[in-house]
């Protein structure tokens, strides 16, 4: 058992940028981390030009001093639809309406330079996930509602279509690129005959289907599923499960796949978590293990409807860590959502009914596949128009620093494997100018950065009293999260682990 006393834990804010914002304008604020090599912000939006749209890119080292500045004027034909970040470079996505014309902006995060690739893809095509592997460009999405994934090279500036995928009652649940290899893995679930089949499709850096890989259970159901390769012929799928073709979880699984051929799956229900439930009040928590307990007592499974954004899996050297946060859309939604592709929120119009989240789980598994620990942070009244990520999750030292925006404040948890070392505290975004005051502040938004550091971001209106209107900026704020105070209340040689 852990001993907690007395642990400390202290964001603090070391650093902050400033950027005023022009008024009279629609103009869009963003930050992409860029880890030890800065970060990277961009601006678009210009309200003197009606024939073009700018996008103002800045980099910036990891003291907040700029590097360098590019900009780039996109014709006002072409909306943005999403954006994918590799590790050398950025990649935009833009489309021109009722056409199949496209538009690829590639921006290095190196010096700054800035190439256009232009093609034919598909009218009508509704974009779910875009990325880029080598010198290709993969959309992937629906098109007269079955799906297609279309891989278009910047080289030769042809188009192509992964075979094998344009069938019926069949969906999309991710692209998965493996960079090293070149293979491109296509995870698909179809209703087949009242039953769900869960497909991976294997493909060449020349689309070529190498293999296909299929999961399927009596009694569940995939619904997602990441890849965790271990070599050529080897691999770890890790996702989330559930009774019946729906999309509400029941659990987590793990299985190995080796030379095609998926062993039994490992099933974690979410009651056999030993954190899963801390979101709910203690009196709450209580009735319902004892319904859970009883139901197991009786022989009858336990049932649960839970929606889950399952986030990119974080691997190290000695484990692999999934965090994914439980929501509920506000109203009846038909978004179906897929694995973060990595850089941000898609350029897609807001769902009306928005969503509302709960609490967010972290569970790790090591490199066996063997379940190791969980623990989980409550999410208290926050709701977004777009189903994103919100709760960013850091490893510092030997704690993971779990934290998401609401309202101008950070709130976070530090956890120890699957004990909580910090419990939930909120700490204000400030402006560190005297005499200003954040009269509000609007969509923040949270990234890990490198290290210890997180990066806030978003736009607040800045005066010296709130009887003043003030003046809007664009703000990116550094935070450091000091643990040293953590490890000295903590017993050593302690066992964290559940028994």
């Amino acid at each position: 058992m852990l001993s907690l006393r007395t642990a400390y834990g202290q964001l603090q804010q070391s650093d902050r940028l400033e950027i005023p914002a022009a008024s009279f304008s629609n103009e869009q604020f963003e930050v992409i981390s860029l880890g030890e090599e800065g970060l990277l912000s961009v601006i678009r939006g210009d309200p003197f030009s009606h024939r073009s749209e700018q996008w103002q890119f800045v980099r910036y080292d990891t003291t907040m001093t700029a590097v360098w500045t590019n900009a780039y004027k996109v014709d006002f034909r072409y909306i943005p639809v999403m954006a994918y970040k590799a590790e050398h470079f950025g990649y935009w996505l833009f489309a021109e309406p009722d056409t199949d014309h496209f538009l690829f902006l590639q921006l290095n995060f190196g010096d700054g330079t800035i190439d256009i690739h232009k093609g034919n893809l598909l009218a009508g095509v509704d974009v779910q996930q875009f990325k880029v592997l080598g010198s290709k460009a993969l959309v992937s999405g629906y098109y007269r509602s079955r799906p297609v994934v279309l891989v278009h090279s910047f080289f030769d500036h042809t188009t192509r279509v992964l075979p094998g995928l344009y069938e019926k009652n069949t969906e999309l649940n991710n692209v998965d690129i493996n960079e090293q290899e070149g293979y491109i893995n296509v995870i698909t679930y179809a209703y087949r005959k009242k039953n769900c089949v869960f497909e991976i499709k294997t493909y060449n850096y020349e689309g070529k289907l190498l293999k296909k890989t299929s999961l399927s259970d009596e009694k569940y159901s995939f619904i997602s599923g990441q890849i965790v390769p271990l070599n050529p012929d080897d691999s770890y799928l890790i996702g989330n499960y559930s009774v019946g073709c729906t999309p509400y979880s029941q659990g987590l699984y793990v299985t190995h796949v080796s030379h095609n051929e998926p062993e039994k799956p490992q099933f974690i229900e979410f009651s056999e978590l030993q954190n899963f439930f801390n979101y709910m009040k203690p009196k709450r928590r209580e009735k319902m293990k004892e319904r859970i307990g009883k139901r197991k007592s009786m022989g009858k499974e336990n049932r649960f409807r839970y929606r889950l954004l399952v986030h990119e899996l974080i691997q190290s050297e000695d484990e692999i860590v999934l965090v994914a946060e439980v929501y509920y859309p506000n109203q009846k939604s038909t978004y179906s959502p897929i694995v973060s592709s990595g850089l941000s929120r898609p350029y897609a119009a807001r769902s009306i009914e928005g969503y509302r989240y709960t609490h967010a789980i972290v569970c790790a598994f090591d490199k066996n596949g063997k379940f190791k620990w969980d623990n989980c942070i409550p999410i208290k009244d926050l709701t977004s128009f777009d189903l994103q990520e919100m709760v960013q999750v850091t490893k510092v030292d030997d704690y993971f620093v779990l934290a998401y925006p609401q309202e101008g404040e950070i709130h976070t948890e530090v956890i120890s494997r699957n004990k909580v070392v910090v419990e939930s505290e909120k700490f204000k975004i400030d402006t560190k100018r005297e005499g200003m005051k954040v009269l509000n502040d609007d969509d923040s938004y949270l990234l890990p950065w490198y290290g210890q550091y997180f990066i806030a971001y978003g736009m607040q209106r800045l005066g010296a009293s709130s009887a003043s209107l003030g003046k809007e900026v664009f703000y990116v704020n550094k935070l450091n999260y000091k643990t040293e105070d953590i490890g000295k209340d903590l017993n050593p040689g302690e066992d964290e682990r559940p028994k």
